[in-house]
């Protein structure tokens, strides 16, 4: 009687767990070649589709993270950081990849670390922390030293030439410059070298020793010729032609920047283009060629203005991509739970009946009466779990659709917040625009025609000022950030409204270029609102006041 029970506990434990338990227990866990395979994909896509690649190194994070592969972690928080970099959202870009720095320093593994150190670095200079910089690049340099990487240690030493150059140290630079070449120059490394070649010519520029910098970039350029990189040869004739352009000399500098344009047009790079419209429209400006500087700058403003569109929209689509993969692993994390509460109910139900059916098997032949009514008993109780449990199922199911809904309007309002501030920036930039043509038309115009268009200066300058935009955009951004501005206004009373403004924009990790043409001021004046504000929340000297700002 008891085997034959413990038959009847077999099929309910089939019947109740099912086929799927076992099957999900002998399943081999994802093998660790997919996370690298789907971290390779991500940074295949890391320029021309930076969504698709943080979609990518989001799934590998995930999996690797359920594995516990560490070098798998480590390698999709270093993508993933890398991503953000390249979309200027540095705070996030900097919490990526010092978690995958702690896991390489943890691993050992110094060649990694070299490479994610000398990332930092360059998103420490973004953010204004040059001294941070440095150091991340001299930590870079000295791993690479130590494990006797020749082309990561030319590398490292470029990237410390020009973080000194652009603090105007130019013989430290120039120093640093010339380490380098002499490494890439053993190694071989002829695409090294020749951006080495034109980051000192880039220093004898800075110098205004003009015939030094055009040797170096002419090195540089028959080098690239060689190798055939028609990306460093269009940077190349574009500086040839600004060294020429700034020391007189127009026609040539009118040639190899109408090369340049050439071949930026021939492989479809609009950022090249643009550039060398510009600067083909300075030079005939210089030249008193005032027709084809107009059509030249014109171009390229259009074109600018394109790519400042698609970039908007690929900034669009990483958020986008950003809010769905956080709301997919939301939702995993849910059904999980709620499957181990599943299991869990099962189990104990299933304790329960075997119970039962022990005790029956056991005194069945003298108490036939009292399994009746045990069985009756059973059957009660069963009726009234699966009325709690449906109760229960009903509660989790309406828990999960709040949630859904929470998750929705979420995204809406990031959403409308991100299309606001993009509306602003572009008013904003077209409201620069207007203001610097009709101040240059005051220099010529009849005084009648000076007093309308000072007239309409003054209308722009109080546009920037009382904007009905900035209430649409604290609306939203009070929806996304609840309790922000209160948190801002209890650490000091004595915020004024556009300090407040410049808190949010630091709070959705904006760049200082965009800032200031959201605020429609100079870089120095955001500078200077910037300082303001450190003062009156009382920050000390160090800490960064946009990492403070996420901290609220």
């Amino acid at each position: 009687m008891i085997c034959k029970a413990a038959g009847i506990l077999a099929s309910i434990i089939v019947l109740l767990i099912g086929p799927h338990a076992v099957s999900a227990q002998a399943d081999p866990e994802t093998p660790q070649a997919h996370v690298n395979q789907l971290n390779n994909q991500a940074r295949k896509r890391l320029f021309a589709q930076p969504d698709s690649a943080f979609f990518y190194a989001s799934r590998a994070l995930l999996l690797a993270d359920r594995q516990g592969y560490e070098t798998g972690i480590a390698d999709s928080h270093d993508v993933i950081g890398t991503v953000f970099f390249h979309q200027g959202v540095y705070s996030q870009a900097l919490d990526h990849l010092l978690k995958a720095g702690d896991i390489f320093k943890t691993q050992h593994n110094q060649e990694k670390l070299a490479a994610n150190l000398n990332q930092q670095g360059l998103v420490y200079y973004n953010i204004r922390q040059p001294k941070l910089a440095r150091v991340q690049h001299e930590q870079a340099l000295s791993l690479y030293t130590t494990v006797g990487l020749k082309n990561g240690i030319a590398y490292s030493l470029g990237c410390l030439g020009r973080l000194y150059e652009k603090q105007h140290l130019y013989d430290t630079a120039l120093q640093y410059q010339q380490k380098a070449q002499a490494f890439y120059e053993e190694l071989k490394d002829l695409q090294g070298l020749a951006t080495i070649l034109e980051n000192i010519g880039s220093i004898y520029e800075d110098r205004e020793d003009f015939t030094k910098a055009r040797e170096y970039f002419q090195r540089s350029l028959a080098l690239n010729e060689v190798t055939g990189d028609s990306l460093l040869m269009i940077v190349n004739l574009n500086n040839l032609g600004d060294s020429y352009r700034k020391t007189g000399y127009y026609e040539q500098a009118i040639a190899y920047t109408g090369k340049a344009l050439a071949m930026a047009s021939r492989l479809k790079d609009r950022d090249q283009v643009s550039s060398a419209y510009k600067d083909l429209g300075k030079t005939y400006n210089l030249n008193h060629q005032y027709a084809l500087a107009y059509e030249n700058l014109e171009n390229g403003r259009m074109i600018y203005e394109e790519m400042f569109a698609q970039d908007a929209a690929k900034q669009l689509a990483l958020l986008q991509t950003l809010f769905e993969t956080e709301r997919q692993n939301n939702a995993i994390r849910h059904l999980e739970n709620a499957r181990k509460l599943d299991t869990f109910i099962k189990i104990a139900l299933l304790a329960g009946i075997s119970l039962i059916l022990v005790l029956a098997a056991a005194i069945i032949s003298r108490q036939r009466l009292k399994i009746r009514r045990d069985k009756e008993e059973s059957e009660r109780t069963h009726e009234v779990y699966e009325a709690q449990n449906k109760l229960m199922q009903a509660e989790l199911e309406n828990t999960y659709l709040r949630e859904q809904k929470l998750q929705q309007e979420l995204e809406s309002h990031a959403q409308s917040l991100t299309s606001h501030t993009l509306h602003i920036m572009e008013k904003n930039k077209m409201l620069e625009d207007i203001q610097a043509k009709l101040a240059d038309s005051l220099k010529e115009d009849l005084q009648e025609q000076r007093k309308k268009i000072k007239t309409l200066l003054k209308r722009i300058d109080h546009s920037f000022t009382h904007d009905k935009d900035w209430d649409d955009f604290r609306n939203i951004f009070e929806q996304v950030h609840h309790d922000f501005f209160d948190k801002l206004n209890q650490r000091s009373s004595d915020l004024t409204p556009a300090d407040i403004r410049l808190a949010a924009l630091f709070r959705l990790n904006m760049t200082s270029k965009d800032m200031a043409t959201v605020l429609g001021i100079s870089q120095d004046s955001l500078r200077i609102a910037r300082y303001r504000l450190r003062k009156k929340l009382d920050l000390p000297t160090g800490e960064n006041l946009g990492h403070y700002l996420h901290t609220l």
